[in-house]
């Protein structure tokens, strides 16, 4: 339960600080490049921040993880807190946005980290339905943000971040003495959580000889940047794409809703299919339906349109999620698995670089068709890609998932 509600705080936060940004900056008189600018620094310093995070993560024995996520949710919190306050200055705004939102990236992976490090001890957490119930949570507040953006203006935004931030610290910060130590604990794993590989060399802090003994996930790595390329680009420019074909704020916030709605039955239902099916089947599945899912935006014409094109983040995102922290816990060596859930994130957040810069660009040069059309071919390379660089995988899930069978049974 507590797992799953720091997922909900955590995604909550997402919604308020990144889902809202467009809004929130073009009502601070913000050009479309300008917010690419800004989206695109955050996720450029998320890049740098995300390893360098993971690999003390990995290394110290002197702060644990929880208290970690503890320390960077605050940082971020009093970021937020700092935006709620009245300022037209465009640079102020902008440092402030930028730091809070890399800081916002790092911590996804740490909180991933943080699951996987519980089930590898035999802990009951059920991962799939923890992260649903954020994107659940995401949905809730994405309708609710959308009905009092419209009414009362976006000045609210920053401060329910900054209560959100509040909530996500505490309750990270009320996992037990016992529970942290036996989630991070040194000893060995059990034999039914043994990696399937063993750390080919001693070296692993350095990315050039990560990268080098784990070839194909480096082509992976580039995939999921060309792919998120395209998702972040509907996401972060939602309410463009929402104006183009005639819907307001409050549409935007119900087709943010839906995707994210959506994503609980979807990330539920990924406990049981991980049992069944190779994980890797299961991303490239995915990688496919991410470009269903930007085909139909590029063809939306009204807002119903755009709603059903929403419709196919289940299959899409909602299981890339779960299915990537799985295969990186299965085919990573576990010395390195916060680095590996990092670069996994890391390569999302370099797709969304690509994606607020020309996003922004492609906007104010070609309009939302162009935009969306160029996110489509990116997201058809990326699965091409992926389709080479995913390793086929035993059906592990169900040594992952009996931990988490027991926690709801």
């Amino acid at each position: 339960m507590k797992y799953s509600a720091a997922h909900s705080f955590y995604w909550s936060i997402v919604c308020s600080s990144l889902g809202f940004a467009s809004i929130f900056l073009l009502s601070k008189h913000f050009s479309n490049s300008q917010i690419g600018l800004v989206l695109a620094l955050a996720n450029i310093f998320a890049v740098l921040l995300q390893p360098a995070v993971a690999a003390f993560a990995d290394r110290t024995r002197k702060i644990s993880m929880k208290n970690l996520i503890v320390v960077l949710t605050g940082a971020a919190g009093a970021l937020a807190a700092a935006r709620s306050f009245p300022s037209e200055s465009f640079f102020i705004l902008a440092v402030l946005l930028t730091l809070e939102s890399a800081i916002l990236y790092t911590l996804q992976p740490l909180v991933n980290s943080l699951g996987m490090q519980f089930i590898n001890k035999g802990v009951g957490i059920n991962f799939g339905l923890a992260r649903g119930m954020g994107s659940i949570s995401y949905a809730v507040l994405s309708v609710l943000l959308g009905i009092l953006v419209d009414g009362f203006g976006t000045g609210l935004l920053p401060v329910i971040s900054t209560g959100l931030y509040i909530a996500l610290g505490i309750v990270v910060y009320t996992f037990t003495k016992r529970q942290s130590t036996d989630a991070e604990s040194d000893t060995d794993y059990p034999e039914n959580m043994e990696m399937t590989r063993e750390p080919k060399n001693t070296d692993t802090n350095h990315l050039l000889s990560f990268f080098i003994h784990n070839k194909k996930f480096a082509a992976l790595m580039i995939a999921v940047s060309l792919t998120f390329c395209s998702h972040t680009m509907i996401n972060n420019y939602l309410i463009q794409i929402t104006e183009n074909v005639g819907g307001t704020a409050k549409n935007m916030g119900i087709a943010t809703g839906i995707a994210a709605a959506i994503e609980l039955p979807a990330m539920i239902l990924f406990g049981f299919l991980v049992k069944k099916i190779r994980c890797s089947s299961i991303l490239k599945f995915s990688l496919v339906f991410f470009t269903v899912k930007a085909a139909l935006t590029m063809l939306a014409t009204n807002v119903w349109m755009l709603y059903v094109a929403q419709i196919f983040q289940f299959s899409s995102y909602a299981l890339f999620i779960p299915a990537s922290v799985y295969y990186v816990n299965e085919i990573i060596c576990k010395e390195d698995l916060a680095k590996g859930q990092a670069f996994m994130t890391s390569a999302i957040t370099l797709g969304g670089v690509a994606a607020s810069l020309l996003g922004g660009l492609l906007l104010d040069l070609s309009g939302v068709r162009g935009m969306i059309f160029v996110g489509l071919i990116a997201t058809a390379l990326g699965l091409i890609i992926g389709l080479y660089g995913i390793e086929k995988v035993e059906v592990k899930g169900c040594k992952s998932e009996e931990a988490s069978s027991s926690s709801v049974s």
